[in-house]
């Protein structure tokens, strides 16, 4: 059940109810139900299959989301973009990640998608490619660095994967390279959703999610070519658009939706980015894309300068 659709908490709770009559009832096999694309409306998916679960103890769920299940998708606790409930939405006070039938044990567990290895990465291209796709080690090196520039985001090596059937590795390589070009290379797969079909599609699904400080602070921060922390933002992020005092969650809300990476993968340690300040950086494409909103912005060369300074000034 895809609930990219569904912006209201009541409809989700009516598509839940639906899918719940729709699944057998009884018998020696546990009902499974995949709950697709929940991070627009995370509070109320949460509400509802812990209710669900209440009463259909033989049933079983996997949910995918953005963002932590039941934490809502906006910066800050706030409200989600692109018209998205916020996690209170469906109706009382806001839940809190915790005990239910997302918390670790024996009901249920959260589990977080890292990106790939650069091998798991590129074994997957090469068991997804054409048996002629490789034929030298010339192509292997070539599909190699591919998988270097997509950063082990599993989507970009999926589309990847889907275009060794017409592009030689080292073709696929002079496309990635260019900048933004991982971004517009899509598969015309009709069973694919729309938002999954190219890394731009997927990345403007995010952004649309985003509050607009958390946008504007997605562009800014794509000047930066490598780590950074959030002082480091701070400093050369912020004005009068985007004060200072904002800054920590407005971070720590890139943090949740996968815009930002902690550097050791740590999901613990991105939920405290706030006060550790750990050194987090973008993935290639996730930049590609903030910069061109910079560029829309005609933020670009401010920016850039701005973080000429603070790499010249140690």
């Amino acid at each position: 059940m895809d609930m990219a659709p569904v912006r209201e908490a009541a409809a989700v709770h009516r598509r839940l109810a639906e899918a719940a009559r729709r699944l057998p009832d009884g018998g020696r096999r546990a009902a499974v139900l995949l709950v697709d694309t929940c991070e627009h409306v995370a509070g109320a998916v949460a509400d509802g299959l812990e209710d669900l679960l209440r009463q259909r103890t033989g049933l079983r769920v996997v949910a995918t989301s953005r963002v932590p299940p039941g934490g809502g998708a906006g910066g800050g606790g706030g409200a989600g973009g692109a018209g998205a409930p916020s996690p209170g939405a469906a109706g009382g006070p806001r839940r809190r990640p915790g005990p239910g039938p997302w918390a670790a044990g024996p009901r249920g567990a959260t589990l977080r998608l890292a990106p790939l290895a650069p091998a798991d990465c590129a074994a997957l291209l090469e068991s997804l490619a054409p048996a002629d796709a490789l034929a030298d080690a010339a192509d292997r090196e070539a599909l190699h660095a591919v998988c270097a520039l997509l950063e082990g985001l599993p989507l970009a090596a999926r589309i990847a994967a889907a275009h060794l059937a017409r592009l030689r590795p080292d073709r696929l390589l002079e496309r990635f390279s260019r900048p933004g070009g991982c971004l517009d290379l899509a598969v015309e797969e009709p069973r694919w959703p729309a938002r999954q079909r190219s890394l731009r599609a997927s990345l403007r699904w995010t952004h649309r999610l985003l509050t607009p400080p958390e946008q504007l602070l997605w562009a800014r921060c794509s000047v930066f070519p490598g780590t950074f922390r959030l002082p480091d933002a701070t400093e050369v992020c912020a004005d009068e658009r985007l004060p200072a005092d904002a800054l920590p969650a407005l971070f720590r809300a890139l943090l949740r939706h996968g815009v930002l990476a902690v550097r050791d993968g740590s999901a613990g340690a991105a939920a405290e980015a706030g006060a550790a300040h750990p050194p987090v950086r973008m993935a290639r494409p996730v930049r590609a894309y903030g910069m061109e909103q910079l560029v829309r912005l005609g933020e670009e060369a401010a920016f850039q300068r701005r973080c000429l300074d603070w790499t010249m000034g140690g």
